[in-house]
C-alpha cells in the first residue's frame, strides 16, 4: 500500500508507537523528551543500536537487531571494502606499503638549504603604508603611539 503523499517521511516513535514524527533533527527532539516520560512509567530497558542513534530496542532484541539494522550496510563497508579483483586484494593487504611512490621519493633536504630570517610582522608593518592598532596601552602610551603613528605614515607618504 502506497503512503498519502507527505507522510512519507514519518517515523514510529520506539517508546510509543502511537507517536508519528518527521525524521531528523524533530525524531531526536523528540526522543529525548519521550525518553523522560518512558523511564518514568516503565520498567524495560532500551538501549541504543551501535549503528544508529535513533534506533532504540528492548535489550532481549539486541541480538536480532544487530544482525538485521539497515544501517549495519554502511559500517560494514567501511571495515570490510568490496574488492573488483584478486589484484586489488593483494594490493590492499597489510604487507605491502600503501604510500605512493611520489610521496616517498624526496630529493630536498631542507637541512641543506640556507638560513633565512623568521617573518616578523612588526618589522613589516613599520616600514609600509599599514595602520596598526594601539590595543591595551595605557591613555599616555596611546596618545605617544597615535602622534609616532603619524609621523611614521607621513614619512612613508613622503618618500613615494
Amino acid at each position: 500500500m502506497a503512503t498519502p503523499r507527505g507522510y512519507e517521511n514519518l517515523v514510529e516513535c520506539p517508546y510509543n508507537h502511537i507517536h508519528q514524527v518527521e525524521n531528523g533533527r524533530r525524531f531526536q527532539t523528540h526522543l529525548i523528551r519521550c525518553r523522560r516520560e518512558y523511564e518514568k512509567s516503565n520498567a524495560t530497558k532500551k538501549i541504543c543500536c551501535p549503528f544508529n542513534s535513533t534506533h532504540l530496542i528492548n535489550e532481549p532484541e539486541r541480538g536480532l537487531h544487530m544482525e538485521s539494522c539497515p544501517d549495519r550496510v554502511a559500517v560494514d563497508k567501511f571495515v570490510a571494502p568490496i574488492v573488483d579483483s584478486v589484484e586489488s586484494l593483494h594490493r590492499h593487504s597489510g604487507a605491502v606499503k600503501m604510500v605512493p611512490e611520489y610521496l616517498t621519493v624526496d630529493e630536498d633536504d631542507w637541512d641543506n638549504d640556507q638560513s633565512v630570517p623568521a617573518y616578523n610582522p612588526q618589522k613589516y608593518c613599520e616600514k609600509n603604508n599599514i595602520i596598526r592598532s594601539c590595543n591595551g596601552m595605557q591613555p599616555a602610551q596611546r596618545k605617544a603611539f597615535r602622534q609616532n603613528e603619524h609621523l611614521r605614515l607621513g614619512n612613508i607618504r613622503e618618500k613615494k
